[in-house]
């Protein structure tokens, strides 16, 4: 079954930010074994949304439990829904590969073909952790509107309007999660 996860903040940045890489760290694993599908800010960065897959919701509030933002008490509010998907399916596995066929008749494996360089990979997995614009220009010592202008071409590529239609635009199923 598949769960949202809403979590919003309290007023403790200082303290989030402190613990901002083990709470990274702890979903980082959960994805590795499946279990996050995705997750982010929401808006102004004052709440975060996980989707996750779990048994029930109880081993849900298990998983949640463990989490360093809620042992550190910088959450002020948490609700968990179940996720009925109506359209389409979760993928947590790297789904088979999807042939197209071009012009010439040959089928052509679909996923082999990133539509993303791989420093716009590195920039949209930046996104999908959460990074400002600002923080991502920071860490390649650029504008942030040579940020800005990158993010518009990975948006055109996957055919997308803003981050929160990035996770699920994303090929997790390749293990290209780290931008260092």
């Amino acid at each position: 079954m598949a769960f949202i996860i809403e979590m919003i903040f309290r007023d403790a940045g200082d303290v989030r930010r402190s613990i901002h890489v083990a709470h990274r760290d702890y979903w980082k694993r959960l994805a590795d074994q499946g279990v996050l599908i995705g997750g982010g800010l929401v808006g102004d960065g004052s709440a975060a949304m996980l989707l996750c897959q779990a048994s029930d919701e109880q081993a849900v509030r298990e998983l949640i439990r463990a989490d360093p933002y809620i042992r550190s008490h910088v959450i002020a509010e948490l609700r968990v829904r179940q996720w009925h998907v109506l359209m389409g399916v979760p993928q947590v596995e790297r789904p088979e590969p999807a042939l197209v066929r071009p012009r010439d008749g040959q089928a052509v494996d679909a996923i082999d073909h990133d539509p993303l360089t791989p420093h716009e990979r590195r920039i949209a997995l930046m996104m999908l952790e959460g990074k400002t614009n600002r923080q991502i220009a920071e860490h390649f010592s650029v504008s942030t509107r040579a940020v800005e202008l990158h993010i518009t071409r990975i948006y055109r590529k996957l055919e997308i309007g803003r981050r929160a239609q990035l996770a699920a635009a994303m090929s997790w199923g390749q293990g290209q999660r780290s931008y260092l």
